[in-house]
């Protein structure tokens, strides 16, 4: 250590300007760190509000779905052509909603989730809630409007493709769809533990498979 350097250590005020340095430093680096607190918590608190939203319109397109599928059946098997009518509009109007605005919510559940879980949700909706049971829906109704002038024969086309238990299923798989989506995007988004996310996504798997075979 050089002479100057110890005599200005020596110094009665060396003591009070070093602690100043100090002081600054830390105070910097505290502050810096409540500033990254905070902003991963917005952060948290955006991805938390954007997983609601999504979630929330897939469930709100597909109950709309869903219920205008159950008017439509039951003016089905009833004998009021005008209200038969209205609800095949409504019915076809609900469906095009949810064809349309699927995808868009594909890519909201993409930006949400990680890779695996998209894939898992992507191909679920698509194989299981679209092809297996979306369509035959459709199909099993419109075949039955077709026969709307024979009211027998109306009734018998819907019991054939036993659309009840369709219109059912379509409803437990959306929510099963939903619900895995919201809790794969928490674990996600909140940096879980590997043991927590795996055991959020065997739980999230269970269920979509159970739902949505």
């Amino acid at each position: 250590m050089t002479a100057p350097l110890t005599d200005w250590l020596r110094h009665p005020l060396a003591s009070i300007v070093t602690g100043f340095i100090l002081t600054g430093v830390l105070g910097t680096a505290i502050t810096q760190h409540f500033l990254d607190q905070r902003a991963q918590e917005a952060l948290q608190a955006q991805l938390a509000l954007d997983r609601k939203k999504a979630v929330q319109q897939f469930s709100k397109l597909n109950e709309a779905r869903k219920v205008r599928a159950e008017v439509l059946l039951q003016a089905l098997r009833s004998s009021n052509d005008d209200a038969l009518k209205t609800a095949k509009q409504e019915y076809e109007k609900a469906y095009v909603a949810w064809s349309v605005e699927r995808q868009g919510m594909l890519l909201l559940f993409r930006d949400l989730l990680a890779p695996e879980d998209y894939q898992l949700v992507q191909a679920r909706v698509q194989e299981s809630l679209v092809e297996k049971i979306v369509k035959p829906i459709r199909r099993c109704l419109t075949a039955s409007f077709g026969h709307r002038d024979d009211r027998a024969a109306a009734v018998r086309t819907l019991e054939d493709c036993r659309v009840d238990e369709l219109i059912e299923r379509s409803g437990t798989c959306g929510m099963a769809l939903a619900a895995a989506v919201s809790d794969l995007a928490a674990a996600h988004s909140e940096w879980a533990s590997a043991g927590q996310t795996a055991e959020t996504r065997k739980r999230a798997q269970d269920s979509i498979h159970k739902h949505c075979p």
